[in-house]
């Protein structure tokens, strides 16, 4: 069975429970396939990362809809009205079809239209980043409401047409080594963590500063050891990946 959100977003949960950790979220337009039905939660697989978490059964929809001419919204939030012209926002990343000339579009059979956008989002990596600034964090967000690391890095990338997995762990394993930052020209990923595991990750700016998600979306300094806070270490650096290429994942 296939599902598709026509929500601004649905949380994915690590477990069948409100009250579990958000590890995800599945934006307005994105598919995804049910793996399992238990006790009014669904388990579901996203087609975009193949990402796995449970949702409230009752945010699901059928998705139905053979799609034609889908488009990535890459504005940082549109407002849109459904068939009873109810409004709310859809954010970046979001998938919609093309509208027409006079901003209607439908999904899944259900007819929307664009109210209004707000600061459109285009450009190379580091533009697209640089929107964001000021974002607030959230444990398993992948919106300008709140993102966690690798869900900023997710939708930055998402934005210029390149897909990459949705946790940093993943995300080391895709593109090429640089050695030092010094290398770094800028929109190349840096990754954090110790000896055990990888644990956050950001885009770098260029060789001493980068642009990541740690309370908010903000630009920090950045050397061979770490990201500095002018008082103290808080990301201890482990490698840095060139990412050049469209991913399939």
């Amino acid at each position: 069975m296939l599902g598709i959100s026509l929500l601004p977003q649905i949380p994915m949960r690590a477990e069948k429970s409100h009250r579990a950790e958000m590890v995800s979220q599945i934006l307005f337009g994105e598919t995804y396939e049910v793996i399992e039905y238990s006790e009014g939660w669904m388990h579901v697989k996203t087609y975009f990362d193949s990402y796995k978490g449970w949702i409230d059964a009752r945010q699901f929809t059928n998705y139905t809809d053979n799609r034609q001419e889908s488009m990535t919204v890459k504005d940082k939030m549109i407002t849109v009205a459904d068939e009873n012209n109810n409004e709310f926002i859809i954010s970046a990343g979001s998938i919609i079809t093309v509208p027409d000339k006079n901003g209607r579009f439908n999904v899944n059979g259900h007819n929307f239209t664009v109210k209004g956008t707000f600061s459109t989002i285009s450009g190379t990596i580091l533009e697209t980043a640089k929107k964001f600034i000021g974002c607030p964090y959230l444990w398993g967000g992948k919106t300008f409401m709140g993102f966690d690391c690798s869900g900023f890095v997710q939708t930055v990338f998402k934005l210029c047409d390149i897909n990459l997995p949705r946790d940093a762990s993943q995300q080391v394993n895709i593109g090429e080594t640089l050695s030092i930052v010094q290398e770094a020209k800028g929109g190349e990923l840096a990754f954090f963590g110790d000896e055990e595991s990888i644990t956050h990750v950001g885009i770098l700016v260029d060789s001493e500063n980068i642009i990541h998600c740690s309370g908010k979306v903000k630009v920090e300094r950045i050397d061979n050891n770490g990201v500095f806070n002018g008082n103290e270490y808080t990301h201890l650096l482990r490698t840095i990946k060139v990412i050049n290429s469209i991913i399939n994942i």
